[in-house]
């Protein structure tokens, strides 16, 4: 982090009114983002040593984001997404003894201060030693803690910098959640190494929940981005549109990444077509969200790239197995992280290219000793423009249960079409349409232990044997 504050006051002593951030009609420029950071860092002198961070507006959490860790101290976003009971259990495990937050928000009955510190400090140099605690899996009862520090994301930013190749005349749109780490990395830290602009486009999030996308197609015409992030489900949304409106996207585009869950090669040669340079890669939270990046001149559909600089992966027992300064220091309260972290994900090398397979305990295992990858079978269905997200599952039958959430009717004889070049054995015996907000985490990834649940209680259509498709 050394590195991004002393980028920070380069750019603040050579480019003073350059925008650094830009949200609606309020943009913030590299002197003014240094004076807010220095002041709030100032009225942190005193105050507890875990700080958590609840603001909606970007640019009021990436002063918040960036003072808590020049202070040193250990920097707890709290995911807007969370229930209030997950807020409640991710300040307590924390150990959170003070909450940045917007006026009148929820305080849990911590003292509060706000982003909004007046102007006019100084930017003092970065000591090191904060952390940040990045809560996963925010559909379940307990987020778990995972501890970030200086080694992992100085390692990411200088791996991911390497692969996308940032420079100050980027202008990059960032749509996800700031409570994220990988926009926090890719929509904050690697745009102020690099001198690049930053807008904020938090409208466009309730398309995860089956919103129109419109928000964000319109963001991408008006403020002709060279760089964004998005998540699987938002690409298929906006390939859509572009095919609807028979448009193509932004020739400003340099570099599109997509990650958070598995991305159909079909949906990345869509994307192509409508002239957006996609590339797919792959990470975790455990280590500090990219482990593997597609890159221009040096991208193959149907896999998340090569590794970054830095890191070594192998492959055991199937298994991905990364060793590199990007895993984490721990989870919040257990041991430390063994230097050789087990990923959980299924995968192969493929020319040198990274493949990935989906979670090894997602796997379906049939009556019939046949096992079936779900990420395989929901590749099928969400290029659709029409399905939000996917996941199979097995039903009370133990057959496989397809459950779509969809933003448009699609009926069953075409949700088999969608699979009718799986094998026998892998295609899904039934559909139930449910919402998404109880399906998918908000990375758009999907909550397995929530289909589980959802599978035992909801009305299924069988699906009607599919028509004969050559492949």
């Amino acid at each position: 982090m050394r590195s991004v504050f002393a980028a920070l006051a380069a750019h603040a002593a050579a480019r003073p009114q350059a925008p650094a951030f830009r949200e609606g009609a309020v943009t913030l420029g590299w002197s003014e983002l240094a004076w807010r950071i220095a002041a709030l860092a100032a009225a942190l002198e005193g105050s507890p040593q875990v700080v958590g961070v609840a603001v909606a507006a970007g640019i009021d959490h990436v002063v918040a984001d960036l003072a808590v860790t020049l202070s040193g101290r250990r920097l707890v976003p709290l995911p807007p997404f969370f229930s209030p009971q997950q807020k409640a259990h991710v300040l307590a495990d924390a150990k959170v003894g003070l909450l940045i937050a917007d006026r009148g928000a929820e305080a849990f009955g911590l003292p509060v201060l706000s982003a909004l510190q007046p102007a006019g400090a100084t930017l003092a140099s970065y000591g090191g030693g904060a952390t940040r605690v990045i809560y996963t899996s925010g559909s379940s009862g307990r987020p778990k803690g995972v501890v970030i520090g200086d080694r992992q994301l100085s390692a990411s930013l200088a791996g991911l910098a390497a692969a996308v190749n940032p420079v100050e005349t980027d202008r990059h749109l960032s749509v996800l959640p700031l409570a994220q780490l990988l926009e926090q990395i890719c929509g904050v830290l690697l745009p102020i190494l690099s001198g690049a602009e930053v807008v904020f486009c938090p409208e466009a999030r309730i398309a995860l929940v089956g919103g129109p996308i419109d928000p964000l197609a319109e963001a991408m015409v008006r403020e002709r981005p060279s760089t964004s992030l998005l998540v699987p489900a938002l690409l298929a949304q906006w390939v859509a549109w572009l095919e609807a409106h028979e448009a193509r996207a932004p020739d400003s585009l340099r570099f599109v990444a997509v990650g958070g869950a598995a991305t159909a090669p079909a949906l990345i040669a869509a994307a192509e077509a409508r002239g957006l340079p996609v590339f797919e890669g792959y990470g975790l939270s455990e280590c500090c969200s990219v482990v593997a990046m597609n890159r221009p001149g040096n991208a193959v559909h149907g896999t998340v790239g090569r590794v970054l600089d830095g890191l070594t992966v192998t492959i055991e027992d199937g298994e991905i197995v990364v060793e590199g300064p990007t895993v984490m220091e721990a989870y919040l309260n257990g041991p430390p992280a063994p230097a050789r972290w087990r990923t959980g994900d299924r995968g192969w090398f493929q020319d040198g290219q990274l493949c990935v397979g989906g979670r090894c305990d997602a796997m379906l295992v049939l009556p019939t000793g046949r096992n079936v990858s779900p990420e395989w079978v929901e590749a099928r269905l969400d290029v659709d423009p029409r399905v939000i997200a996917s996941v199979l599952c097995l039903g009370a039958d133990d057959r496989l249960l397809l459950l779509v959430a969809a933003r448009a009717p699609i009926a069953p004889a075409e949700i088999a079409r969608l699979c009718a070049n799986l094998p026998a054995y892998a295609r899904p015996a039934a559909v139930a349409l449910v919402d998404a907000r109880g399906l998918l985490f908000p990375s758009g990834a999907p909550d397995r232990a929530a289909a589980r649940r959802l599978a035992a209680t909801v009305s299924a259509v069988a699906l009607p044997e599919p028509e004969v498709v050559t492949p």
